[in-house]
């Protein structure tokens, strides 16, 4: 594989920070305008994108959110945050172009033409003999995976969006200052096994019935990207529910928060009526119509004096917990 290196993320010349496009081979200095090269066949091999949210919009952007997820207005604009830690997301991004051979086994389609009872001519396929060939391939590789576990904060890919926004080169000192970089744990090996991988089950064609492929990466650019998201948490009652929202575009990608509470009236007002009619009626009708709500009440939970109380009293029933991935 070809030896990546990087020449430092300051300008040689007066120090300023210097911004990069992911493989690029030069670059200008926004601060005394000298002109770079960047060393090495893929550039600098570690960005970050620029969080644009600061923690008080990261908060109101959680707070729109589940506004709009059930959560009672009121409630949403009177939630209190505790705290707010950015972190540094990585993201291993491989590019370049996955080259070698494959051999195709796959089932072919016979078309055949027919006359039908009334003299009609139609078109039927019919399953013809198997094909084999052998060919060349050249595909491209655009391939991001975590390079650590990160379910926990709902990204799974950052292809498109690292594409599209500007990348910074990477710059530990700063970043640290301002919020928690997270370490990768993924191996770059396993990274070019998904990515060779990943490529080789897309070329496999309609009907094939036995596929063997040897690909091997050509004028790799593997870059380790962190991606910024706020870690946030709330209170309700006695439970903690945690919210990540998306440092750049103030998306909310993972939350957990309690549902739109249930006011229940009807059920326990209509259950006192239609008993208290029993009783006025007959008292041996009123005394069956109490087994039967009874009986029906064990039937659906546990039968407690609690529960009772619970179904008669608790006119306002808190909504389940609501999990957003």
């Amino acid at each position: 594989m070809v030896d990546v290196t990087a020449s430092g993320i300051g300008c040689p010349q007066c120090g300023g920070p210097l911004d990069f496009s992911e493989g690029c081979r030069t670059t200008v200095c926004g601060s005394c305008l000298t002109p770079l090269a960047v060393t090495g066949a893929a550039g600098i091999t570690r960005y970050y994108l620029r969080d644009k949210l600061d923690v008080t919009e990261a908060r109101t952007a959680a707070r729109r959110f589940l506004a709009t997820k059930g959560v009672d207005e009121t409630v949403a604009t009177q939630l209190r945050f505790g705290g707010g830690e950015l972190c540094f997301l990585p993201f291993w991004r491989l590019r370049g172009h996955a080259v070698g051979w494959q051999w195709v086994e796959r089932e072919s389609v016979v078309v055949e033409e027919y006359v039908d009872e009334q003299g009609m001519t139609r078109r039927r396929e019919l399953k013809g003999p198997q094909e084999r060939e052998s060919e060349m391939l050249a595909l491209p590789v655009d391939y991001s995976s975590p390079a650590c576990d990160l379910a926990p904060y709902g990204l799974t890919g950052i292809a498109t969006v690292s594409s599209v926004l500007a990348l910074k080169g990477m710059d530990y000192d700063h970043l640290t200052r301002r919020g928690t970089i997270f370490d990768p744990v993924k191996e770059v090996e396993q990274v070019r096994r998904e990515a060779v991988g990943l490529v080789r089950e897309r070329s496999r064609k309609k009907g094939t019935l036995r596929h063997e492929a040897r690909l091997e990466l050509c004028g790799e650019q593997l870059a380790l990207i962190y991606y910024p998201v706020w870690k946030l948490g709330f209170a309700r009652g006695e439970r903690l529910y945690p919210l990540i929202v998306d440092g750049v575009n103030g998306r909310v990608l993972k939350a957990r928060f309690p549902g739109r509470a249930e006011i229940r009236l009807l059920a326990p007002l209509s259950t006192v009526t239609l008993l208290a009619y029993a009783f006025t009626f007959h008292v041996s009708t009123g005394i069956v119509a109490v087994a039967l709500f009874l009986g029906w009440f064990a039937s659906r939970e546990e039968f407690t004096l609690v529960g009772l109380a619970r179904y008669f009293f608790l006119l306002v029933v808190p909504g389940e917990e609501v999990e957003h991935v």
